[in-house]
Protein backbone atom coordinates (compact mmCIF):
# COMPACT_ATOMS: atom_id res chain seq x y z
CA UNK A 1 0.00 0.00 0.00
CA UNK A 2 2.80 2.39 0.90
CA UNK A 3 4.64 1.61 -2.33
CA UNK A 4 1.54 2.51 -4.37
CA UNK A 5 1.08 5.72 -2.40
CA UNK A 6 4.71 6.65 -2.88
CA UNK A 7 4.45 5.97 -6.59
CA UNK A 8 1.66 8.53 -6.80
CA UNK A 9 3.75 10.99 -4.81
CA UNK A 10 6.71 10.36 -7.13
CA UNK A 11 4.57 11.03 -10.20
CA UNK A 12 3.25 14.29 -8.75
CA UNK A 13 6.75 15.30 -7.72
CA UNK A 14 8.09 14.68 -11.21
CA UNK A 15 5.46 16.97 -12.68
CA UNK A 16 5.98 19.67 -10.07
CA UNK A 17 9.71 19.69 -9.89
CA UNK A 18 12.03 18.91 -12.77
CA UNK A 19 15.29 20.38 -11.50
CA UNK A 20 17.98 17.71 -10.98
CA UNK A 21 20.70 17.27 -8.42
CA UNK A 22 23.47 19.81 -8.88
CA UNK A 23 27.00 19.31 -7.62
CA UNK A 24 28.56 21.98 -9.85
CA UNK A 25 27.72 25.04 -7.74
CA UNK A 26 26.39 26.94 -10.80
CA UNK A 27 23.63 28.67 -8.83
CA UNK A 28 23.45 31.78 -6.70
CA UNK A 29 25.86 31.70 -3.79
CA UNK A 30 24.60 32.39 -0.28
CA UNK A 31 26.31 35.16 1.63
CA UNK A 32 26.07 33.70 5.11
CA UNK A 33 28.31 36.44 6.46
CA UNK A 34 29.91 36.68 9.87
CA UNK A 35 31.34 33.39 11.05
CA UNK A 36 29.12 31.06 9.01
CA UNK A 37 31.19 29.57 6.19
CA UNK A 38 29.74 27.37 3.43
CA UNK A 39 32.27 24.78 2.29
CA UNK A 40 30.13 22.55 0.07
CA UNK A 41 26.67 22.77 -1.48
CA UNK A 42 24.20 20.43 -3.14
CA UNK A 43 20.81 21.10 -4.73
CA UNK A 44 18.12 18.44 -4.51
CA UNK A 45 14.66 18.29 -6.00
CA UNK A 46 11.78 16.28 -4.64
CA UNK A 47 12.49 13.35 -6.96
CA UNK A 48 16.00 13.14 -5.51
CA UNK A 49 14.49 12.90 -2.03
CA UNK A 50 12.03 10.22 -3.13
CA UNK A 51 14.94 8.30 -4.63
CA UNK A 52 16.74 8.41 -1.27
CA UNK A 53 13.67 7.14 0.54
CA UNK A 54 13.17 4.30 -1.94
CA UNK A 55 16.61 2.96 -0.98
CA UNK A 56 15.45 2.54 2.62
CA UNK A 57 13.44 -0.43 3.96
CA UNK A 58 9.66 -0.29 3.52
CA UNK A 59 8.18 -2.08 6.55
CA UNK A 60 4.52 -3.01 6.23
CA UNK A 61 3.90 -3.05 9.99
CA UNK A 62 6.15 -0.20 11.07
CA UNK A 63 6.14 3.56 10.60
CA UNK A 64 9.23 4.19 8.50
CA UNK A 65 10.74 6.79 6.15
CA UNK A 66 8.25 5.87 3.41
CA UNK A 67 5.39 6.73 5.75
CA UNK A 68 7.17 9.91 6.86
CA UNK A 69 7.46 11.04 3.23
CA UNK A 70 3.86 10.20 2.40
CA UNK A 71 2.41 11.83 5.51
CA UNK A 72 4.58 14.93 5.03
CA UNK A 73 3.26 15.36 1.50
CA UNK A 74 -0.26 15.59 2.93
CA UNK A 75 0.50 18.30 5.49
CA UNK A 76 0.17 21.35 3.26
CA UNK A 77 -2.95 21.90 1.11
CA UNK A 78 -2.10 21.90 -2.58
CA UNK A 79 1.11 19.89 -2.20
CA UNK A 80 3.95 21.73 -3.93
CA UNK A 81 7.40 20.63 -2.72
CA UNK A 82 10.37 22.98 -2.61
CA UNK A 83 13.77 22.48 -4.06
CA UNK A 84 16.26 22.29 -1.24
CA UNK A 85 19.84 23.37 -0.85
CA UNK A 86 22.21 21.44 1.44
CA UNK A 87 25.14 23.52 2.69
CA UNK A 88 28.00 22.11 4.71
CA UNK A 89 28.75 24.80 7.27
CA UNK A 90 31.78 25.72 9.34
CA UNK A 91 31.05 27.90 12.33
CA UNK A 92 32.81 29.00 15.50
CA UNK A 93 32.02 27.35 18.80
CA UNK A 94 34.10 25.85 21.61
CA UNK A 95 35.95 22.56 21.97
CA UNK A 96 35.87 20.12 24.87
CA UNK A 97 37.90 22.56 26.97
CA UNK A 98 35.93 25.67 26.11
CA UNK A 99 38.49 27.02 23.64
CA UNK A 100 37.40 28.66 20.39
CA UNK A 101 37.21 26.18 17.51
CA UNK A 102 35.54 25.77 14.14
CA UNK A 103 32.93 23.02 14.14
CA UNK A 104 30.87 21.68 11.26
CA UNK A 105 27.21 21.04 10.53
CA UNK A 106 24.59 20.96 7.82
CA UNK A 107 22.14 23.71 6.81
CA UNK A 108 19.17 22.87 4.59
CA UNK A 109 17.25 25.68 2.88
CA UNK A 110 14.00 25.45 0.88
CA UNK A 111 13.94 27.15 -2.51
CA UNK A 112 10.98 28.35 -4.57
CA UNK A 113 10.88 29.68 -8.12
CA UNK A 114 8.15 32.13 -7.11
CA UNK A 115 10.20 34.09 -4.58
CA UNK A 116 11.80 33.71 -1.20
CA UNK A 117 10.30 31.19 1.18
CA UNK A 118 8.98 32.59 4.46
CA UNK A 119 10.25 29.91 6.84
CA UNK A 120 10.83 28.95 10.47
CA UNK A 121 14.25 27.80 11.67
CA UNK A 122 14.60 24.30 13.16
CA UNK A 123 17.69 22.88 14.85
CA UNK A 124 17.36 19.15 14.16
CA UNK A 125 19.79 17.56 16.61
CA UNK A 126 21.01 14.14 15.63
CA UNK A 127 20.81 10.96 17.68
CA UNK A 128 23.73 8.85 18.87
CA UNK A 129 26.27 8.31 16.12
CA UNK A 130 29.52 6.55 16.88
CA UNK A 131 31.34 7.40 13.61
CA UNK A 132 32.72 10.88 13.03
CA UNK A 133 32.35 10.45 9.28
CA UNK A 134 28.57 9.98 9.61
CA UNK A 135 27.84 13.26 11.35
CA UNK A 136 25.27 15.40 9.45
CA UNK A 137 27.85 17.34 7.44
CA UNK A 138 29.17 14.02 6.09
CA UNK A 139 25.92 12.15 5.44
CA UNK A 140 25.57 13.36 1.88
CA UNK A 141 28.80 11.65 0.86
CA UNK A 142 28.23 8.48 2.89
CA UNK A 143 27.61 5.13 1.25
CA UNK A 144 24.10 3.73 1.49
CA UNK A 145 25.41 0.82 3.56
CA UNK A 146 26.70 3.37 6.07
CA UNK A 147 23.89 5.90 6.34
CA UNK A 148 20.87 3.58 6.00
CA UNK A 149 20.71 3.06 9.77
CA UNK A 150 20.85 6.83 10.40
CA UNK A 151 18.18 8.29 8.12
CA UNK A 152 17.88 11.67 9.85
CA UNK A 153 19.49 13.48 6.92
CA UNK A 154 16.79 12.07 4.64
CA UNK A 155 14.09 13.13 7.10
CA UNK A 156 15.60 16.62 7.26
CA UNK A 157 15.45 16.83 3.45
CA UNK A 158 11.81 15.74 3.52
CA UNK A 159 10.86 18.34 6.14
CA UNK A 160 12.66 21.14 4.33
CA UNK A 161 11.05 20.22 1.00
CA UNK A 162 7.48 19.48 2.11
CA UNK A 163 7.11 21.84 5.07
CA UNK A 164 9.40 24.64 3.92
CA UNK A 165 11.63 24.72 7.00
CA UNK A 166 15.17 26.05 7.30
CA UNK A 167 17.01 23.26 9.11
CA UNK A 168 20.39 23.29 10.83
CA UNK A 169 22.06 20.10 12.06
CA UNK A 170 25.18 20.53 14.22
CA UNK A 171 27.74 17.73 14.13
CA UNK A 172 28.70 18.42 17.80
CA UNK A 173 32.23 18.43 19.22
CA UNK A 174 34.41 15.49 18.24
CA UNK A 175 32.42 14.75 15.08
CA UNK A 176 32.45 15.78 11.45
CA UNK A 177 35.67 17.68 10.76
CA UNK A 178 36.53 17.81 14.46
CA UNK A 179 38.57 14.62 14.28
CA UNK A 180 41.14 15.59 16.91
CA UNK A 181 39.00 15.22 20.02
CA UNK A 182 36.53 12.79 21.54
CA UNK A 183 32.78 13.29 21.30
CA UNK A 184 31.48 14.51 24.71
CA UNK A 185 28.58 12.06 24.76
CA UNK A 186 25.82 13.27 27.12
CA UNK A 187 27.94 16.08 28.54
CA UNK A 188 25.35 18.82 28.92
CA UNK A 189 27.22 22.11 28.55
CA UNK A 190 29.51 20.99 25.69
CA UNK A 191 26.71 19.69 23.49
CA UNK A 192 24.52 22.64 24.40
CA UNK A 193 27.25 25.07 23.34
CA UNK A 194 27.86 23.53 19.91
CA UNK A 195 24.13 23.41 19.19
CA UNK A 196 23.34 26.89 20.50
CA UNK A 197 26.30 28.41 18.64
CA UNK A 198 25.21 26.94 15.32
CA UNK A 199 21.62 28.04 15.82
CA UNK A 200 22.68 31.56 16.74
CA UNK A 201 25.04 31.60 13.76
CA UNK A 202 22.09 30.74 11.54
CA UNK A 203 19.94 33.42 13.16
CA UNK A 204 22.66 36.02 12.59
CA UNK A 205 23.17 34.92 9.02
CA UNK A 206 19.47 34.99 8.23
CA UNK A 207 18.90 38.29 10.01
CA UNK A 208 21.87 40.34 8.85
CA UNK A 209 22.73 38.99 5.42
CA UNK A 210 20.56 38.77 2.36
CA UNK A 211 19.72 35.16 1.63
CA UNK A 212 18.42 34.76 -1.94
CA UNK A 213 16.12 31.87 -1.00
CA UNK A 214 14.48 32.45 2.37
CA UNK A 215 13.11 34.96 4.82
CA UNK A 216 13.33 33.72 8.40
CA UNK A 217 9.91 34.25 9.99
CA UNK A 218 11.47 34.77 13.46
CA UNK A 219 10.19 31.41 14.74
CA UNK A 220 12.78 29.01 16.12
CA UNK A 221 12.53 25.37 17.19
CA UNK A 222 14.67 22.52 18.50
CA UNK A 223 14.03 18.82 17.91
CA UNK A 224 15.96 15.63 18.56
CA UNK A 225 15.67 11.94 19.40
CA UNK A 226 17.77 9.87 21.81
CA UNK A 227 21.03 11.78 22.31
CA UNK A 228 19.41 14.45 20.14
CA UNK A 229 16.59 14.67 22.68
CA UNK A 230 19.13 15.17 25.45
CA UNK A 231 20.89 17.79 23.33
CA UNK A 232 17.64 19.60 22.52
CA UNK A 233 16.78 19.95 26.19
CA UNK A 234 20.34 21.00 27.10
CA UNK A 235 20.47 23.51 24.23
CA UNK A 236 17.10 24.95 25.25
CA UNK A 237 18.54 25.64 28.70
CA UNK A 238 21.59 27.29 27.13
CA UNK A 239 19.64 29.36 24.61
CA UNK A 240 17.18 30.59 27.22
CA UNK A 241 20.16 31.69 29.33
CA UNK A 242 21.34 33.63 26.25
CA UNK A 243 17.88 35.23 25.92
CA UNK A 244 17.17 33.55 22.59
CA UNK A 245 13.43 33.14 22.04
CA UNK A 246 12.36 29.58 21.26
CA UNK A 247 8.90 28.81 19.93
CA UNK A 248 9.10 25.13 20.72
CA UNK A 249 11.43 22.32 21.83
CA UNK A 250 10.58 18.71 20.92
CA UNK A 251 12.51 16.34 23.20
CA UNK A 252 12.03 12.79 21.98
CA UNK A 253 13.12 9.77 24.05
CA UNK A 254 16.24 11.40 25.48
CA UNK A 255 18.49 10.16 28.35
CA UNK A 256 17.77 13.22 30.49
CA UNK A 257 18.08 11.38 33.81
CA UNK A 258 21.64 10.06 33.92
CA UNK A 259 21.71 9.39 37.66
CA UNK A 260 18.23 8.02 38.32
CA UNK A 261 17.43 6.07 35.15
CA UNK A 262 20.54 5.52 33.01
CA UNK A 263 22.91 4.70 35.88
CA UNK A 264 20.96 1.59 36.95
CA UNK A 265 21.38 0.33 33.37
CA UNK A 266 25.14 0.71 33.73
CA UNK A 267 25.10 -1.32 36.95
CA UNK A 268 22.46 -3.86 35.96
CA UNK A 269 22.99 -7.63 36.02
CA UNK A 270 20.99 -7.88 32.80
CA UNK A 271 22.21 -7.59 29.23
CA UNK A 272 21.96 -4.24 27.44
CA UNK A 273 20.97 -4.45 23.76
CA UNK A 274 23.52 -1.92 22.43
CA UNK A 275 26.62 -2.13 24.65
CA UNK A 276 28.63 0.50 22.73
CA UNK A 277 26.57 3.13 24.56
CA UNK A 278 28.66 2.73 27.72
CA UNK A 279 32.12 3.10 26.13
CA UNK A 280 30.83 6.29 24.52
CA UNK A 281 29.91 7.59 27.97
CA UNK A 282 33.28 6.60 29.45
CA UNK A 283 35.34 8.09 26.61
CA UNK A 284 33.22 11.24 26.46
CA UNK A 285 33.45 11.88 30.19
CA UNK A 286 37.16 11.09 30.23
CA UNK A 287 37.62 13.87 27.65
CA UNK A 288 35.91 16.44 29.88
CA UNK A 289 36.70 15.10 33.37
CA UNK A 290 40.03 13.28 32.89
CA UNK A 291 40.86 13.01 36.58
CA UNK A 292 37.62 11.56 37.92
CA UNK A 293 37.03 9.48 34.79
CA UNK A 294 40.63 8.37 34.28
CA UNK A 295 40.65 5.10 32.36
CA UNK A 296 42.86 3.52 35.05
CA UNK A 297 40.20 4.32 37.64
CA UNK A 298 37.15 3.37 35.57
CA UNK A 299 38.13 0.36 33.46
CA UNK A 300 39.60 -3.03 34.21
CA UNK A 301 41.50 -5.29 31.83
CA UNK A 302 41.06 -6.07 28.97
CA UNK A 303 38.62 -3.16 28.59
CA UNK A 304 41.22 -0.71 29.87
CA UNK A 305 43.16 -1.27 26.66
CA UNK A 306 40.44 -2.14 24.17
CA UNK A 307 37.71 0.40 24.76
CA UNK A 308 39.74 3.65 24.55
CA UNK A 309 41.51 2.21 21.52
CA UNK A 310 38.34 1.44 19.59
CA UNK A 311 35.85 4.06 20.85
CA UNK A 312 37.53 6.80 18.88
CA UNK A 313 34.92 7.64 16.26
CA UNK A 314 36.78 5.65 13.61
CA UNK A 315 35.29 2.22 14.40
CA UNK A 316 31.62 1.36 14.07
CA UNK A 317 29.20 0.08 16.70
CA UNK A 318 29.70 -3.54 15.72
CA UNK A 319 33.44 -3.32 16.37
CA UNK A 320 32.98 -1.61 19.74
CA UNK A 321 30.24 -4.06 20.75
CA UNK A 322 32.65 -6.92 20.09
CA UNK A 323 35.06 -5.41 22.61
CA UNK A 324 32.38 -5.40 25.31
CA UNK A 325 31.50 -8.38 27.54
CA UNK A 326 29.99 -11.19 25.43
CA UNK A 327 26.95 -11.39 27.71
CA UNK A 328 26.36 -7.63 27.25
CA UNK A 329 26.35 -6.95 30.99
CA UNK A 330 27.73 -3.42 31.03
CA UNK A 331 29.14 -3.17 34.54
CA UNK A 332 31.70 -5.89 33.85
CA UNK A 333 33.97 -3.29 32.24
CA UNK A 334 34.23 -1.31 35.50
CA UNK A 335 36.70 -1.69 38.32
CA UNK A 336 35.20 -2.63 41.68
CA UNK A 337 36.29 0.72 43.09
CA UNK A 338 34.48 2.63 40.35
CA UNK A 339 31.32 0.59 40.86
CA UNK A 340 31.48 1.52 44.54
CA UNK A 341 31.78 5.20 43.60
CA UNK A 342 28.67 4.94 41.39
CA UNK A 343 26.74 3.60 44.36
CA UNK A 344 27.77 6.58 46.50
CA UNK A 345 25.71 9.75 45.81
CA UNK A 346 28.46 11.86 47.39
CA UNK A 347 31.23 10.59 45.09
CA UNK A 348 32.79 12.90 42.50
CA UNK A 349 31.65 10.67 39.65
CA UNK A 350 28.04 10.78 40.83
CA UNK A 351 28.16 14.53 41.35
CA UNK A 352 29.42 14.96 37.79
CA UNK A 353 26.67 12.77 36.38
CA UNK A 354 24.12 14.72 38.42
CA UNK A 355 25.43 18.01 37.00
CA UNK A 356 24.78 16.63 33.52
CA UNK A 357 21.16 15.63 34.04
CA UNK A 358 19.53 17.78 31.38
CA UNK A 359 16.20 18.35 33.16
CA UNK A 360 17.54 19.70 36.46
CA UNK A 361 19.08 23.04 37.43
CA UNK A 362 16.74 25.20 35.38
CA UNK A 363 13.10 26.01 34.78
CA UNK A 364 12.11 25.78 31.09
CA UNK A 365 10.33 28.88 29.82
CA UNK A 366 9.79 27.72 26.25
CA UNK A 367 6.96 25.53 25.04
CA UNK A 368 8.20 21.95 25.14
CA UNK A 369 7.10 18.50 23.99
CA UNK A 370 8.27 15.46 25.94
CA UNK A 371 7.64 12.28 23.93
CA UNK A 372 8.68 8.75 24.88
CA UNK A 373 7.74 5.18 24.00
CA UNK A 374 6.76 3.33 27.17
CA UNK A 375 8.80 0.17 26.47
CA UNK A 376 11.93 1.78 25.03
CA UNK A 377 14.67 -0.75 25.72
CA UNK A 378 17.73 1.51 25.43
CA UNK A 379 16.65 4.91 26.75
CA UNK A 380 14.19 3.79 29.39
CA UNK A 381 10.84 5.45 30.01
CA UNK A 382 12.08 6.49 33.46
CA UNK A 383 13.84 9.41 31.78
CA UNK A 384 10.43 10.73 30.75
CA UNK A 385 8.82 10.17 34.15
CA UNK A 386 11.70 11.81 36.02
CA UNK A 387 11.53 14.94 33.86
CA UNK A 388 7.73 15.00 34.00
CA UNK A 389 7.76 14.68 37.79
CA UNK A 390 10.12 17.61 38.22
CA UNK A 391 8.40 19.87 35.70
CA UNK A 392 5.02 19.05 37.24
CA UNK A 393 6.30 19.84 40.73
CA UNK A 394 7.47 23.20 39.38
CA UNK A 395 3.90 23.85 38.25
CA UNK A 396 4.89 24.31 34.62
CA UNK A 397 2.09 24.60 32.09
CA UNK A 398 4.29 25.01 29.02
CA UNK A 399 5.19 21.31 28.78
CA UNK A 400 3.18 18.82 26.73
CA UNK A 401 3.63 15.13 27.58
CA UNK A 402 3.06 12.31 25.10
CA UNK A 403 3.40 8.73 26.32
CA UNK A 404 3.56 6.47 23.29
CA UNK A 405 2.07 2.99 23.89
CA UNK A 406 4.42 0.00 24.02
CA UNK A 407 5.31 -1.57 20.70
CA UNK A 408 5.89 -5.25 20.08
CA UNK A 409 9.64 -5.95 20.17
CA UNK A 410 11.23 -7.64 17.16
CA UNK A 411 14.62 -8.86 18.42
CA UNK A 412 15.67 -10.06 14.97
CA UNK A 413 15.22 -6.52 13.60
CA UNK A 414 16.95 -4.61 16.40
CA UNK A 415 15.89 -2.63 19.43
CA UNK A 416 12.56 -1.02 20.20
CA UNK A 417 14.50 2.25 20.51
CA UNK A 418 15.60 2.00 16.88
CA UNK A 419 12.26 0.69 15.60
CA UNK A 420 10.23 3.54 17.08
CA UNK A 421 12.62 6.33 16.05
CA UNK A 422 10.92 7.35 12.78
CA UNK A 423 7.56 7.49 14.52
CA UNK A 424 9.11 9.75 17.17
CA UNK A 425 10.55 12.05 14.52
CA UNK A 426 7.14 12.25 12.85
CA UNK A 427 5.34 13.10 16.08
CA UNK A 428 7.95 15.78 16.81
CA UNK A 429 7.68 17.18 13.28
CA UNK A 430 3.87 17.35 13.48
CA UNK A 431 4.10 19.16 16.81
CA UNK A 432 6.52 21.73 15.39
CA UNK A 433 4.40 22.13 12.25
CA UNK A 434 1.31 23.01 14.26
CA UNK A 435 3.24 25.36 16.54
CA UNK A 436 4.90 27.13 13.63
CA UNK A 437 1.61 28.36 12.15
Amino acid sequence: MKVVALSVVMFIATLLNSCTRDHNHDYDPVNTGGEFEVTESTLLNYQDIVDQVMLLPDESDQFDCHDFLYESAKMEPGFDPYLIRNDVIKYYSTDNHGKRIQLTGLMITPISFSGRVYAPLVSFNHATQILKKLAPSKWKTAKYSEYKSYPEAVLADIMASTMGWIIVMPDYQGMGDDVGESHPFCVRDRLAASTADMLQGAIKSLSEYKNPYVYWNKKTFLMGYSEGGFVSMAAARELEARNVKLNGVACLSGPYDLTGTMLPLMLSDSAFPEPYFLPMVVVGYNAIYPTVFSYDIVLKAPYLTDLPQYTTGFYDAQVVNQKMPPDKILKKIFTDAFIDSLKNPASQAMQIFAQNNSYTGWTPKSKMLLWHCKNDDCVLFGNFTAAKKRFTELGLTNIEYQEWPPMIPKPAEGTVHAEIAIRAFWEGAKWIYHNSK
